[in-house]
């Protein structure tokens, strides 16, 4: 298939270096296939572009105007590509961002809107829902998922854990006593999901327990309300309860058995390159999303996240700067 360009490169190249032997030692090709790519270029516009002598080549009055025009659409060409690879390396543009609105979006809210305080130059929209988005038919750059993925025609970036305790208020353990393992659990009034479903971390994986109780609800936040009015056991995230841990007001099972680590994604279209942007966003959240398993007695790690969220970390780290 002939393209629009074809010719035009070595025809700017003999014009340029003043003969069919200097073009073809710059383009590395013959010079009867410099010549040949000419001539063809020539009979295609149905004009003479070129004077050929033994001794010398020079453009015709049509050569010299057709010249000038392909001079600069390379140079516009040139500068189109050299934009297009700064916008790649600069962040600039909109990113239209989902997160699941399930439990607390503080954390996640609070990263990326430090990431638009450092990249001035993105605009950020973002939507908090339950439910999954469509991707690619609702215009969305990035949604932010938990647990096993589904969509395999997606692209992912695992960008650290979802910590999840099990807790229940200090009244419902002084009557129902602490769970010793996942087989106690049916011997517990529990708060759930509404598929009544728990997970927990096992050796080959994860473990999913049916439980029981008399509230379900599809958010964390009635759940946490639930638990602390004695309602029953809750698994929740140890971020979106850490100020009821550390108040008193909940307190966690702390056996090792008692944990869920949840897998955080961020989950983008398919196709290379990444956009500068999206890039530098998958590689904030990694860089500030917890990539470890967060437990209940880890109050150091617990106490930056209260320094992080109150947006003191960001201006200590501005003023290191």
């Amino acid at each position: 298939m002939i393209s629009i360009w074809d010719g035009i490169e070595e025809y700017i190249s003999v014009v340029e270096t003043g003969s069919f032997t200097a073009a073809a030692d710059q383009l590395g090709a013959s010079k009867s296939f410099v010549s040949k790519r000419v001539s063809e270029l020539e009979t295609r516009l149905g004009v003479q572009l070129l004077k050929r002598t033994t001794r010398q080549v020079s453009m015709t009055a049509i050569g010299e105007r057709f010249y000038s025009a392909c001079r600069d659409m390379r140079r516009s060409l040139a500068a189109a590509s050299h934009e297009a690879a700064q916008m790649q390396k600069t962040p600039t543009g909109k990113l239209k961002v989902s997160l699941n609105d399930t439990y607390d979006v503080t954390f996640i809210s609070a990263v990326i809107a430090d990431f638009a305080c450092q990249y001035p130059g993105v605009a950020l929209e973002v939507h908090a829902g339950s439910r999954d988005v469509d991707l690619i038919g609702e215009d969305f750059d990035v949604a932010i998922r938990y647990g096993d993925l589904t969509d395999s025609s997606l692209r992912a970036a695992r960008i650290g854990y979802l910590s999840f305790c099990l807790c229940a208020s200090p009244a419902y353990l002084a009557e129902h006593g602490v769970p010793k393992g996942i087989a106690d659990l049916k011997n517990h009034i529990c708060v759930s999901d509404l598929n009544s479903h728990w997970w927990f971390n096992s050796t080959e994986g994860t473990e999913k327990v049916r439980v029981n109780g008399r509230w379900k609800s599809n958010k964390g936040t009635a759940l946490k309300v639930a638990a602390m009015r004695g309602l029953g056991m809750a698994q929740l995230p140890i971020a979106f309860v850490r100020g009821e841990l550390a108040a008193g007001n909940l307190v966690s099972v702390e056996d090792e058995w008692s944990y869920y680590d949840r897998e955080v994604w961020a989950i983008f279209a398919p196709g290379t390159p990444v956009p500068a942007n999206l890039r530098l966003l998958l590689d904030f959240l990694s860089k500030r999303f917890a990539r470890t398993q967060l437990r209940p007695w880890m109050q150091t790690s617990l106490t930056e996240l209260d320094i992080f969220l109150s947006g003191n970390a960001r201006l200590d780290a501005a003023a290191e700067d």
